[in-house]
């Protein structure tokens, strides 16, 4: 049992004695009262846990976060005005997407009401906003794992990545990388779902059917990511920045169109359509801040070495 100090509300009983309070509440309903006994201690055991800890909890947590739902999410997301602060050849992307497949995430050890009933396996959302979203981190590690499909020359793609991502944690000398992620808010509300997942290798069902909660397609968001070509190092070349972007747009590529970012991209949850709703470029260059748009990933790094032209004729 998980203590969580928002339970301190809550009328805590004691498992013998909610049990005989069921009894009693079943006293006049015979087909209750029989379902009731036929129970064993762990069927009643978790039905408690959920009465009594995991409900309170989550209905005392939605009337929380109800109190705080006027915040608005779009202050959470970087501004092209920001790049005045970085260093000339950072580069501002945004991808405002509409999902191909559904997308869904496990908020691990949570508790959701839900048509009124506590969700045990509810998709991952803001503390604050409450909204469905994409974590900073899960970003990271959905396009580093396709960044590491991207084909390229092995030592150099090495080297790329840990510019990027920065170093591995087995690494004696932590570098912090030069992507900079942001959260992904959902406005849609999320759909019930059911999954059953299946055996590798008879195709079987491996357990009976899960239910989650998922954002399905055609759902919005806006996805932002923020490159800035330091630390430098004392290798460092100007060609560094173009040789990261260029890779940086294959493996964006890759994520969003191929592998996805979902929790169960390996069924192909989580890719988007190939046309955006909304794509933008924006760098910092000596003579201000030069901007790039484009309709489909596929444009994107033809844009990127456009604008890297421009800035080096303003040099």
């Amino acid at each position: 049992m998980i203590y969580d100090y928002y339970l301190f509300k809550a009328n805590i009983t004691e498992f013998n004695e909610w049990c005989r309070e069921k009894e009693m509440s079943f006293k006049k309903d015979s087909k209750k009262r029989e379902r009731w006994r036929s129970m064993d201690s762990d069927e009643k055991h978790e039905l408690y846990l959920k009465e009594v800890f995991a409900t309170p909890l989550a209905e005392e947590k939605k009337r929380i976060a109800d109190r705080l739902n006027d915040t608005n999410f779009r202050t959470f997301y970087p501004n092209s005005e920001d790049l005045h602060c970085f260093p000339k050849g950072s580069i501002l992307i945004k991808i405002s997407f509409t999902l191909k497949k559904p997308y869904t995430s496990r908020d691990e050890g949570e508790f959701h009401i839900i048509d009124g009933e506590s969700f045990e396996n509810p998709i991952v959302r803001a503390r604050f906003t409450r909204l469905p979203i994409v974590k900073p981190s899960t970003w990271k590690g959905h396009l580093r794992f396709a960044a590491g499909r991207v084909e390229y020359q092995k030592e150099k793609k090495k080297e790329i990545m840990k510019r990027l991502f920065g170093a591995e944690s087995e690494d004696e000398k932590k570098l912090k990388g030069r992507l900079y992620f942001f959260p992904t808010f959902f406005e849609e509300d999320p759909e019930r779902d059911v999954i059953t997942p299946l055996k590798r290798d008879t195709r079987t069902p491996a357990k009976g059917p899960i239910p989650i909660e998922i954002m399905k397609s055609g759902s919005k968001g806006e996805f932002y990511l923020l490159y800035v070509p330091y630390p430098k190092g004392k290798n460092f070349k100007e060609k560094q920045i173009e040789d990261d972007l260029k890779f940086l747009a294959k493996a964006l590529k890759l994520m969003f169109y191929t592998y996805g970012f979902s929790a169960k991209k390996t069924s192909g949850f989580g890719v988007i359509e190939e046309n955006l709703n909304e794509g933008e470029i924006w760098m910092s260059s000596p003579s201000g801040i030069k901007n790039k748009s484009f309709s489909n990933l596929n444009e994107m790094e033809n844009k990127i070495i456009e604008l890297l032209g421009e800035g080096d004729k303003n040099e």
